[in-house]
């Protein structure tokens, strides 16, 4: 059975799908500690944003009353204004779509929780488009998927929450294909996980929602293997984890569902060790990106208030954001995960 927050986060994002569809204002009062909110359009150059230099945010929920949308805005989008693209509609197979990623050639890739799938979609791909791939069936061993990524050779990392496991793929999988490798069991420590990240060594960071922990393992691991370490505890501060990062230098980011606040973990931190930094004023916050800069980008929703992202400049402490993305014409509602790239 799934743990009970992830329904109370489908249910509002079901929530806001109908808001919308019924012409409602999604304009609710957004939290004053996040900034001052900007209710003004900002224009902004598309660029070559939805191929580069984007920010790729994943909704559970669409404000057409499909159940799942992608929306591409281009990296200095600010304000309430709209996105440069989406992907929308029935022919998408979207479903609850809980995490996005991006690979070398563009491909954009959407983990749907609600149809147990992965589905991929070409460079620019907009609209009520059809996926180019689709890696579903029982030998793939997906059980609603909350977390991908994407290593340097396009090897699919992906995290199913009801599964307790991980699987990776080869790339340009599709269909009912078998994993490469499936890391699962007792002694991974793997509980309810939900996010999934790689350092630059290719180590496998995860977050767990149901330990409130992060476990950490090799490059390649696969079976019943241990965690090289784990994060867990009263001081980490770990609240609900979902949405996870890990910058060049090895620092960890995680968002925190429940406590609604980002918390930053240093280099090889292991046990009940206090975070490095903490960003907090957010908003039911799911998912967690970087950029090349060292900027922090944090989708915030599934809960009873309109989404938003957040931005903060690299080492942010406690700071309020540099901008947000926020309001109706954002489009953005139940935003459960983001990738920048």
């Amino acid at each position: 059975m799934k743990r009970p927050n992830f329904w109370r986060a489908l249910a509002a994002g079901v929530a806001a799908a109908s808001l919308a569809g019924c012409g409602g204002s999604q304009s609710a009062v957004y939290p004053g500690a996040v900034g001052q909110r900007d209710a003004a359009s900002r224009v902004v150059a598309r660029g070559d944003c939805p191929t580069a230099r984007c920010i790729v945010v994943g909704n559970a929920a669409s404000g057409r009353g499909f159940h799942g949308s992608i929306r591409f805005f281009p990296r200095n989008a600010n304000g309430n204004v709209r996105p440069v693209g989406g992907i929308e509609g029935s022919r998408t197979h979207l479903g609850y779509t809980s995490a996005v990623a991006m690979d070398s050639a563009g491909d954009v890739y959407a983990a749907n929780s609600s149809t147990s799938t992965i589905t991929v979609y070409a460079p620019g791909a907009d609209g009520d488009v059809a996926p180019i791939r689709t890696i579903a069936g029982s030998r793939t061993q997906l059980a609603q998927p909350t977390g991908i990524a994407l290593d340097g050779d396009d090897d699919l990392y992906v995290v199913s929450d009801a599964g307790d496991r991980v699987t990776v793929y080869s790339p340009n999988s599709n269909g009912n294909v078998r994993p490469l490798r499936v890391l699962a069991g007792s002694r991974t420590m793997l509980s309810y996980p939900w996010g999934i990240a790689l350092d630059s060594a290719s180590n496998i960071y995860v977050t767990n929602e149901g330990a409130s922990s992060i476990t950490v393992y090799a490059a390649n691991a696969k079976g019943n293997a241990p965690p090289q370490r784990s994060i867990s505890g009263s001081l980490t501060q770990l609240m609900t984890p979902e949405g996870i990062a890990v910058d060049e230098s090895g620092y960890t980011y995680v968002a925190n569902w429940d406590s609604t606040t980002m918390v930053v973990f240093a280099p090889g931190a292991s046990g009940n060790q206090a975070p490095a930094r903490e960003d907090d004023g957010l908003y039911a916050p799911d998912g967690v990106a970087l950029d090349a800069r060292g900027r922090t980008y944090v989708s915030n929703g599934c809960a009873d208030d309109a989404a938003f992202v957040g931005v903060y400049g690299a080492g942010a402490n406690n700071e309020s954001p540099l901008r947000t993305i926020e309001g109706a014409k954002t489009k953005l509602n139940c935003s459960t995960s983001i990738f920048v790239r």
